[in-house]
């Protein structure tokens, strides 16, 4: 019997035995969790034999060897049964938990091969993470993606792809800033290039970039969760300790009660392509997860 939080997706795939009764005593306990076996995701964590007995699964059918544990959608870690090296015939195996709340010299993770402690293990351990935490991470994965579009923007005015030559852009300004006649074959080489489409359009990026990277009132990542609109009223918590953020507590609330200017630079977003920044309005990463204009 296959219980109702308990997904093993893929044709041919069943639970590792050991692993599955590891799994049932966990979900039984839990029912607000759910264990995911994912193929997609999982394909290299499968095998043909039981690890007890090293007897061969049935014809066509693989053992899935490890579970994601989720809870309302939000990741709380992976149960798993790995192999042993060992000369003990009863420690061929071992149950795994690994959860960013295990802090030990091996990692993430806790080893052993007696059931009881690894149900306990997963009890203690595969906990629901703080909101400051979930919050902190969305939003920082937000705010180096918008970093990375706006070096994007930069990118070919920054590095010079378009000028015919670095040597004759200098040539040019030096002539400039002298107040002499400009090279009049350069001129005309430059002028070609900077009246043409791909520059304009270059140009127009770059400076909307550099307008967005120095605005006065600065900007805002914002996630959203459940409905709801999460930030840190202190945008310096992001640049400070992540334990200090993770442990603070971040603002939650419905549309409404965000600021009119942050509500119509919101719903501006929600209109635009994931990835693209909007002048004086902010960036959309995807349907969740926004940097607006204060």
């Amino acid at each position: 019997m296959q219980l109702a939080n308990v997904d093993v997706r893929g044709e041919g795939i069943l639970l590792e035995p050991t692993l599955k009764e590891f799994v049932d005593k966990v979900a039984l306990a839990r029912p607000e969790w759910t264990f995911t076996f994912d193929p997609a995701k999982d394909q290299y964590h499968t095998t043909t034999r039981c690890m007890q007995n090293n007897s061969r699964a049935p014809e066509d059918t693989e053992y899935a060897l490890r579970m994601s544990v989720t809870q309302n959608s939000r990741h709380l870690g992976v149960v798993s049964i790995q192999r042993n090296v060992s000369r003990d015939p009863t420690k061929k195996w071992c149950l795994t938990v690994t959860s960013e709340n295990i802090k030990s010299r091996r990692g993430n993770i806790t080893k052993t091969t007696n059931m009881d402690t690894a149900v306990r293990h997963a009890k203690n351990y595969l906990k629901c993470p703080s909101l400051g935490k979930i919050v902190y991470g969305a939003v920082t994965e937000t705010c180096g993606s918008y970093d990375n579009a706006l070096h994007k923007l930069e990118m070919t005015i920054a590095r010079g792809h378009l000028v015919p030559s670095l040597e004759g852009a200098q040539i040019l300004l030096n002539a400039l800033v002298r107040n002499q006649p400009p090279d009049t074959r350069l001129l005309s080489m430059f002028s070609e290039v900077m009246h043409g489409n791909k520059f304009e359009k270059a140009m127009s990026e770059f400076m909307l970039a550099q307008h967005m990277r120095f605005l006065v009132q600065g900007t805002i990542p914002i996630h959203l969760m459940d409905g709801l609109y999460a930030f840190f009223a202190d945008n310096e918590l992001l640049s400070g300790p992540r334990e200090v953020a993770e442990k603070s507590e971040p603002q939650l609330v419905p549309f409404e009660a965000l600021p009119l200017e942050w509500q119509n630079n919101l719903a501006v977003l929600q209109l635009m392509e994931d990835g693209e920044v909007v002048k004086d309005v902010g960036y959309r990463k995807d349907a969740d997860n926004f940097v607006i204009v204060r």
